[in-house]
């Protein structure tokens, strides 16, 4: 029965003697929507999900081919001539104008020049938002040039290990977001070309990428407001390499200039391979320094390392005098101790109102780099111990000798995770409620597998009496609260 026939029985139903006529909504389907709606619901599928909604009704049966998502990711090596065959006869059947957001991730290998097919195919003009993850490349993949002049694109992720080669003619008119992983730069003219052609850049994320044939790598825009930088010497490629697919070299230090008349977050995770400057960096109040160790140094910390370290740690904080916000790594606070003959040049970190360490350590409470910038931060009003602290009862008298000002004045907010119960680890706890004198809050997060990975519940029960303990502590905050966390 159609909806208006529907509709009329329902009108006669409502009529009854000496009763006017009564209105009843008439029922509505997904089917009743315009094809527009259709294709913007279709779109937000799978893309195989799309597809399948042909077989719904004749009606249905092209509109996924208009989807403007297309997501694509290779899945086991035995299904990849499947994967391979899916992608060309969608190129083929789907009207490709169409997509404005497009996602590919597969292995390359000896396909290359089908994958360049892709490419060409699916990257149109009105393209908006694109991601490319390539793997196995053994040779330079063919961009098609009117994706460097594309004037609608926001986002774009690249991640191939391999030479980014560039067209003459560079020009993100409208590009937002831009992340890069594992690419190797030929040279700096070209690496100046790309960000020169960004102006509307705002958020940019360099992953492991190789630097080896730039002397100078200069990124400038005036709207850039994050920058994220990650270089791991282990996760780069090796020296065997040839001098298409790369090759490490990190002897020959690269030197990036950073200029953002807005940046405002900046974070650096890595093995200090290049060195970095940043211009107008007073506007900066977001910033992470997770200095990590090298590969060869992991199990031999030699003292060259800790002093290079150290003194790479240095020169970023001198650049981030008005951060708000620090995150820092355990080997960067030791690297910087290491230092000594800097430590009394840093800056006074005036606005600095909350100070986040490492999630993957535990702090020694002692370290001079920590103890510095905690004297330093006459406004720090929370610090987090995210992998925990602890302190030896040797080294008591190196947090009151002197007091950092913010202990009796600023300081609101201890969190500490991940206690396991140790005596240093309860003894920094005790001397951090002895010299916080304003604490509000100290939260102590417990993990029941810490203390008996075998039976969740005697480690629950061996973590609540280890918080008991710890309420016992003398405060000298009296408006102190103890607040504890299990999972």
């Amino acid at each position: 029965m159609d909806l208006e026939k529907k509709r009329k029985k329902m009108l006669c139903k409502g009529r009854g003697k000496g009763e006017g006529k009564v209105e009843v909504e008439s029922s509505f389907s997904i089917c009743d929507l315009p094809d527009a709606i259709l294709q913007l619901i279709i779109s937000s599928l799978p893309t195989k999900e799309a597809i399948r909604t042909s077989i719904l009704s004749k009606r249905w049966e092209h509109l996924w081919r208009d989807i403007s998502k297309i997501e694509l990711e290779e899945g086991e090596l035995e299904e990849r001539r499947q994967f391979m065959q899916f992608v060309t006869r969608l190129l083929v059947t789907c009207n490709c104008s169409s997509v404005k957001k497009f996602s590919l991730s597969c292995i390359v290998g000896e396909d290359a020049n089908l994958v360049n097919e892709w490419l060409s195919g699916f990257i149109n003009p009105k393209i908006e938002e694109l991601s490319l993850q390539f793997e196995e490349i053994p040779e330079p993949l063919v961009f098609p040039d009117q994706l460097f002049t594309c004037a609608t694109l926001t986002e774009f992720k690249l991640d191939m290990q391999h030479v980014l080669k560039l067209p003459s003619s560079v020009h993100f008119r409208c590009l937002r977001t831009l992340t890069l992983s594992n690419i190797i730069f030929s040279d700096t003219y070209s690496t100046q070309r790309l960000f020169s052609g960004c102006p509307a850049l705002e958020d940019l994320s360099l992953i492991d990428c190789n630097l080896k044939n730039v002397e100078v790598f200069c990124i400038y825009s005036p709207l850039l407001r994050r920058i994220y930088i990650r270089e791991n010497e282990d996760d780069m490629l090796d020296e065997d390499d040839d001098d298409d697919t790369g090759g490490l070299n990190v002897t020959n230090s690269c030197k990036v200039l950073i200029v953002g008349t807005n940046l405002k977050s900046f974070a650096y995770h890595g093995d200090c391979m290049n060195e970095y400057f940043l211009v107008h960096s007073t506007l900066v109040i977001d910033a992470s320094i997770q200095v990590q160790v090298p590969p060869e140094c992991y199990w031999d910390r030699d003292n060259t390392w800790e002093i290079d370290s150290g003194n790479f740690t240095f020169r970023l904080l001198k650049m981030l005098p008005n951060v708000e916000k620090l995150s820092m790594s355990e080997t960067s606070i030791m690297a910087l101790s290491r230092t000594t003959s800097l430590l009394g040049q840093l800056p006074l970190f005036c606005n600095l109102a909350e100070l986040v360490l490492d999630p993957l350590s535990s702090i020694e409470l002692s370290y001079a780099a920590l103890l510095t910038l905690l004297r330093n931060s006459p406004c720090l009003q929370v610090i987090e111990f995210q992998g925990g602290l602890s302190l030896a009862k040797g080294d008591a008298n190196c947090v009151f000798d002197p007091l950092p000002v913010c202990f009796s004045t600023t300081l609101k907010m201890i969190e500490i995770n991940g206690i396991t119960g140790k005596k240093d680890e309860l003894f920094a706890i005790k001397i951090l409620l002895q010299a916080a004198s304003v604490l509000d809050k100290l939260r102590i997060s417990c993990y029941w597998f810490s203390f008996d990975l075998d039976d969740r519940r005697i480690g629950l029960k061996r973590t609540k009496e280890l918080c008991k303990q710890i309420l016992k502590y003398p405060k000298r905050s009296m408006d102190c609260e103890i607040e504890f966390e299990y999972s």
